[in-house]
């Protein structure tokens, strides 16, 4: 640093930089003093800092002002005076409510000057239910909370239940420590409660994709890394993202850190691609308690009928009755045909017109070429042509020398297209026979089922082979959570014929699914057991594709080598006995009458076991209409089997290299052993006193929502490249305090508010703007603007139309048109405006849509949520007079706020009246001279022209009183609209 040979000096002549005299000095002075190394300030612990007496200074009222009081006195600075109570009241209002204070509020506050009289109002706005909505305000940005899922698709999502819990749990006070170990493990509580697993939406309001073709893992590492970067931003004030392709430049914080974070979130049990029909699994279905009511009952019904079917002793009698009737020719009951619906030799195919195919959905309309024809295939149990091709004749399956007879080879982008008689759901019983060689080692793809793929989350059933050739039968609403997922272990064998079965109960259940490989249960993993809703498309969610039972081959996948021989499909399970028959009609395993027993009730022997199975699909069947139909949140669910995690090379999901456990970075703890490798474990940690973090983090995001600039005022970097803590013990003493009060916000903010400090006028003078021009010593209240949403609700406040309801789903209020249009695809295309209560609801409530946000927010800032955000950027820009101006809910609000200034008695009491509604005050007399030349000006002109006047009292839809002088009401409004110009309006001071 002293060398002024290029080679050696620091930094490099090349950087452009230069250290200054006072900088070189402090480097020499502290190697002078043994270059003792200190880890940054922010991953040391809060040291509690000793405090004097605070009854010595009269104007500190609290510890808080201790500090900022000792670092005024350093520059030679003196506090501010408090704030006129109406002001300080507007500011308490707006930072605990986001509304203005009511005119009774203002009232009786102006009449009592004491202290107490400030703290009833603190606590009185704590109480307020609209408390919630403020804070939860501030919440969304950071959890990164929309209504839609982002990318080019950008379709809506179902995920305010989530935002109306985080409104409930801020006014219900739950302690901070809750509320971050509940969103960010809820899920692995014992015995979790509904809400806590809720919670857990905070880690999936990621943008997630549904566009065509992309890779799923590709996308579903960035899901994880988004997680990981949010925990980073939003809770521990860490740019961890840096350390995802490198070692962070400039926090100790490596790339093995980053992914031992990462593999925290890597186990959740969900999949890149997004289904067009229903939630990204895994969800949490949520009825309402009318309708939770009937499925509890339903379900309780199910289960009593399910008991009274397995009593075997009720068919005992009947049984051995037949048995002892039937014993000599048992064999002869065998192959039994009851209940086949499908049976397809494959021994001929048909070249016919399109039109006279047996199918609902004609197969050329995949086909695209030959529309005149298709292959269509005969079922000899219905004697019909029920399949047909479907797909690229180029690639059509073609008859080959089958099993018995000819076999169909599927070689390419096509399959076979079955009638929907033969579609299944979940309460309905089923199986499927068939034989299959496979021709090639290293094929994947769909063997048999229903299913349009990750298109739809793979709803439906089916078998497909995996690259390692074992096969997987899965039931799905949508994989890989909301489904029955069975893997076999071992490989199946190539070049070799295989018997497959798949039987089905109708129950729902992994237990009720039996897949057999020549006659026998192979050895399988059961992933997943845990299939609620219905397994048909189009449900809960329009869409326009709808597929049948498919063989070789899903919407976007299809196999090659593979032939298929004998297919078979029946409306009931099928018992061993049977399966052992359909695999090979000379083979007599050592049979016994348990298996008869099997044979004879699910073949439909017994008419009392007929009419309970009836009855139970019934019961089955509104239970699966009556769930489908419910709402569901996307949620957290490990996986049963965990994944690996692996640092990826450049951070690209396709190169990982070294494998990790999941840890917490190692500046934060010398025995990365001590915290466990479970989300819980993290999430136990974040709020554990180890952590030197989080209170802090906390506690400076309360102290920005109060004063618009936290002691640390780069919120989301605490590390080496973010600001200082202007107040370091102060922020100690903020952190640790909040962590002896239990994590208690509504203190904190209390605490906070009845500081001196909070308390100052925002005034200044000219020696503050010397020695402090940007205020960082607090020796006034900083004045900053509001965000948007505060200033919208504000004027739906101070007019009258704030409709108060605090949660349910999003709403639609004016926006300009085509926005939405200009960049939707095929999803969510049109914004549909809505009207009545939801044009006025809070814009909490507003529908947030990643690719078109809110207009009238965008211009005041607000992002678009893609990503986390902790700190939002401030501009000043004529776009934000253009809103204020212009906008419809804005004009519409001035208006109705003109209609209550026109009843006044006289036009001062008027002007009075609108600046108690927006300013909390009233006017000075310059003010009300300048507004009443306003009036009457504005007031000429729409005498003059009263088409102009019809014109601006027409904006919105709020019912117009009609028996108001039209002009006087129009000139109102144009004051009430200049009002809701003033930079008072949208300042906090």
């Amino acid at each position: 640093i002293l060398s002024e040979e290029p080679t050696y000096m620091m930094p490099p002549p090349e950087s452009n930089l230069e250290l200054t005299t006072v900088e070189k000095a402090m480097l020499l002075r502290w190697i002078e003093q043994g270059a003792v190394y200190k880890k940054h300030w922010s991953f040391l612990a809060p040291v509690a800092a000793e405090i004097p007496n605070l009854k010595e200074d009269p104007w500190v009222k609290d510890e808080i002002d201790f500090f900022i009081k000792k670092s005024m006195l350093k520059q030679g600075l003196a506090p501010n005076s408090e704030a006129d109570r109406e002001v300080l009241l507007r500011r308490l209002a707006l930072d605990l409510t986001g509304l203005p204070p009511s005119a009774h509020n203002l009232n009786i506050y102006a009449a009592d000057t004491g202290d107490i009289a400030i703290e009833k109002v603190i606590d009185q706005l704590l109480s307020s239910n609209h408390f919630g909505e403020r804070m939860a305000l501030e919440w969304m940005d950071a959890a990164r909370y929309a209504d839609s899922h982002g990318y080019q698709d950008d379709g809506m999502r179902n995920t305010w239940p989530w935002r109306d819990w985080v409104i409930e749990a801020f006014n219900r006070n739950l302690p901070y420590d809750t509320f971050l170990l509940w969103q960010l493990a809820g899920d692995l509580l014992p015995s979790p409660t509904e809400e806590q697993i809720l919670a857990t939406c905070f880690n999936r309001n990621h943008p997630q994709s549904q566009e065509g073709g992309v890779v799923d893992e590709e996308y579903r590492v960035e899901y994880v890394a988004d997680r990981t970067n949010t925990l980073g931003k939003a809770i521990l004030g860490l740019t961890v993202e840096c350390a995802r392709c490198h070692d962070h430049k400039y926090d100790p914080i490596t790339q093995k850190d980053y992914y031992s974070l990462f593999a925290y979130f890597n186990n959740n049990n969900d999949a890149g691609v997004v289904p067009y029909n229903g939630e990204a699994s895994p969800t949490i279905i949520l009825p309402p308690p009318g309708v939770r009511k009937v499925i509890d009952s339903l379900r309780y019904e199910i289960h009593e009928m399910e008991g009274a079917m397995q009593a075997s002793e009720a068919y005992i009698s009947d049984f051995k009755k037949w048995y002892n009737k039937e014993h000599e020719r048992l064999e002869e009951h065998l192959p039994d045909h009851n209940q086949l619906v499908g049976e397809f030799h494959f021994d001929e195919e048909f070249k016919i017109d399109a039109s006279d195919i047996n199918l609902e959905d004609k197969p050329n309309k995949r086909t695209g070429a030959n529309k005149s024809y298709t292959i269509a295939y005969y079922n000899h149990q219905k004697k019909q042509l029920d399949a047909a091709l479907w797909g690229h004749m180029d690639d059509k399956p073609i008859l080959e020398e089958g099993r018995n007879g000819k076999a169909v080879l599927f070689q390419g982008d096509a399959g076979i297209r079955f009638n929907r008689e033969l579609d299944f759901d979940r309460d309905q019983p089923f199986a499927v026979s068939l034989w299959v060689k496979f021709l090639k080692e290293g094929e994947e793809g769909p063997v048999f089922g229903k299913t349009n793929g990750d298109f739809e989350g793979y709803r439906g059933w089916l078998c497909k082979l995996n690259s390692d050739g074992t096969l997987s039968f899965q039931f799905n609403h949508v994989w890989p959570d909301n489904c029955i997922d069975f893997q076999t272990t071992e490989p199946v064998r190539i070049n070799e014929w295989t018997h497959i079965v798949l039987s089905y109960d109708g129950s729902s259940k992994a237990a009720g699914i039996k897949f057999y490989l020549d006659g026998k249960i192979p050895e399988h993993r059961l992933h997943q057991d845990n299939l609620k809703k219905s397994l048909l498309h189009g449900v809960n969610k329009s869409n326009w594709s709808n597929q049948p039972f498919l063989l070789g081959m899903e919407l976007r996948k299809s196999i090659e080598h593979l032939l298929v021989d004998d297919l078979k499909i029946y409306r009931r399970p099928l018992s061993r006995i049977e399966v052992q028959q359909l695999f090979d009609a000379d083979l007599h395993p050592e049979l016994q009458e348990k298996d008869w027993f099997e044979y004879y009730l699910l073949s439909g022997k017994n008419a009392l076991f007929n009419k309970r199975s009836q009855d139970l699909q019934k019961i089955r069947q509104r239970e699966n209409l009556l769930v489908t139909d419910q709402p569901e949140v996307m949620v957290m669910q490990e996986k049963k089997y965990a994944r690996k995690t692996y640092i990826l090379d450049r951070g690209a999901y396709d190169a990982p290299s070294e494998e990790v456990a999941a840890g917490v970075p190692e500046v934060f703890i010398e025995d990365t052993d001590s915290v466990g490798t479970d989300r819980l474990s993290l999430a136990q940690w974040v709020i554990s006193r180890d952590n030197p973090l989080t209170a802090r983090v906390v506690v400076n995001r309360l102290w920005r929502m109060c004063f618009g600039r936290g002691l640390v005022a780069t919120q989301e970097d605490f590390g080496a490249q973010g600001s200082l803590p202007t107040h370091p013990e102060l922020l100690d003493y903020l952190a640790l305090e909040f962590m002896e009060m239990g994590w208690d916000v509504k203190k904190m903010l209390k605490k906070i508010m009845l500081s001196a400090t909070y308390r100052q006028s925002s005034g200044t003078n000219g020696e503050q703007l010397v020695k402090d021009p940007e205020n960082h010593f607090y020796s006034r209240y900083p004045t900053h603007r509001l965000g948007g949403e505060i200033i919208r609700d504000q004027v739906l406040s101070a007019s009258g139309l704030l409709v108060p309801k605090i949660g349910g789903p999003s709403v639609y209020p004016y926006q300009p048109d085509g926005i939405w249009e200009a960049l939707a695809t095929r999803n969510a295309i049109s914004y549909n405006q809505q009207s009545g209560d939801s044009l006025y609801r809070r814009s909490l409530y507003t529908i947030w849509k990643r690719s078109s946000p809110p207009p009238a927010m965008l211009n005041f800032d607000a992002p678009d949520r893609y990503y986390c955000v902790v700190r939002r950027q401030q501009t000043s820009t004529p776009l934000q007079s253009l809103v204020l101006m212009n906008d419809p809910q804005f004009v519409e609000a001035a208006r109705v706020l003109a209609e209550k200034m026109v009843n006044a008695p006289t036009l001062e009491e008027s002007l009075h009246y609108a600046y108690q509604q927006l300013f909390g005050r009233k006017p000075n007399q310059d003010e009300s001279a300048n507004l009443t030349k306003l009036y009457y000006h504005a007031y000429d002109h729409f005498q003059a022209e009263k088409s102009e006047a019809e014109k601006l009292l027409s904006v919105g839809e709020f019912p117009l009183t009609s028996d108001l002088d039209k002009e006087k009401l129009a000139a109102q409004t144009i004051v009430a609209s200049t009002l809701i110009n003033y930079d008072e309006f949208v300042t906090k001071r």
